[in-house]
């Protein structure tokens, strides 16, 4: 069962009668990819109004980012269930600054019982490079507007939260949670991390994590090249259909009823874990940055824009030519 299937299987149902499970969570997080602007800012508006003003406002195709199409279908699809329709979404957040990408929404659920949801990347090659990039910053630009959006809207509040966020938003997420004030950290549930990149070394070893460590879980599906980045902690191996860098996408994640299946870590993404974690241990920040930034300035070159690209055969050779100069 895929995220259709147990959209048309439990759509039905109010979270009263099956409560909010790491499915929806999953599916909530994945919405944040959805550009709202001139539909919902600060007031809340019901979800199934904003689906039928998505439609009207963005008819055409939307930017091509594989997230945004594959967020903005689901959105159609499940603004007319019993489960999401009454669902309010509200505090959107849309901001590029210093060529950084940032965007979160909330969508309250319950009365009272609200998800705060991160935007991350997918397979571009910017978004890797993004992802990558937080192996050798902290805090990070992103990371500080995460954190603040949480200071603001919730040190003061009434509401239960649950934070999350796929790839770089499950990082914002588990990042924003952990250095929250007090009393956000007091109605903080659960904390979701779908396939994002955990916290560099000393960050993982702090205070900071230990104390939202038990609330917090990452899902990793088997064939990961993300979610393994980094150290973390309390990881959920899943099922997934494909192999490759479309494994991040969270439509090829195998659901058995309202959670997703469990599997094993792949010994590639094992193995590419491990090494990258040793060449960040071995290395300088400023040499980090510059070996991302040699990779992406090559990918550009031979205009592979996507992580898929590099399966093609002849994208790889002349990755390789142009990487000897």
């Amino acid at each position: 069962m895929n995220m259709y299937d147990y959209i048309d299987e439990y759509g039905m149902y109010s979270f009263e009668e099956i409560p909010f499970n790491e499915i929806d969570a999953t599916l909530f997080s994945f919405l944040s990819y959805v550009d709202y602007g001139k539909i919902v800012e600060k007031e809340k508006i019901q979800l199934k109004n904003v689906g039928r003003m998505h439609l009207g406002l963005h008819n055409k195709k939307e930017r091509n980012i594989r997230a945004v199409e594959d967020a903005t279908n689901l959105l159609k699809y499940i603004k007319d269930t019993n489960r999401y329709k009454n669902c309010y979404l509200f505090n959107y957040v849309y901001d590029i600054e210093n060529d950084i990408q940032f965007s979160v929404i909330s969508i309250e659920y319950q009365k009272n019982k609200v998800f705060v949801s991160y935007e991350g990347t997918d397979a571009q090659i910017s978004g890797w490079k993004e992802n990558i990039i937080l192996a050798c910053e902290f805090p990070t630009l992103t990371h500080k507007k995460a954190i603040d959006y949480l200071k603001k809207n919730y040190t003061f509040t009434n509401k239960r939260l649950i934070i999350g966020g796929h790839s770089k938003g499950g990082n914002l997420a588990l990042v924003a949670s952990m250095s929250s004030n007090l009393l956000v950290r007091l109605h903080i549930d659960k904390i979701y991390n779908m396939d994002g990149p955990g916290l560099l070394k000393n960050e993982f070893h702090s205070s900071k994590f230990k104390r939202i460590q038990k609330k917090y879980i990452h899902i990793i599906p088997e064939n990961s090249l993300v979610g393994i980045l980094l150290y973390s902690s309390n990881q959920k191996y899943i099922k997934s259909n494909i192999l490759g860098p479309l494994a991040h996408d969270i439509l090829y994640w195998v659901i058995k009823d309202t959670k997703f299946e469990e599997s094993n870590l792949t010994s590639f993404s094992k193995e590419l874990h491990q090494n990258i974690n040793k060449y960040i241990n071995n290395h300088d920040k400023k040499e980090i940055r510059e070996t991302i930034d040699n990779i992406y300035n090559i990918c550009k070159r031979v205009n592979v824009i996507t992580l898929v690209e590099l399966k093609n055969s002849k994208k790889i050779m002349a990755f390789i030519k142009e990487s000897k100069y």
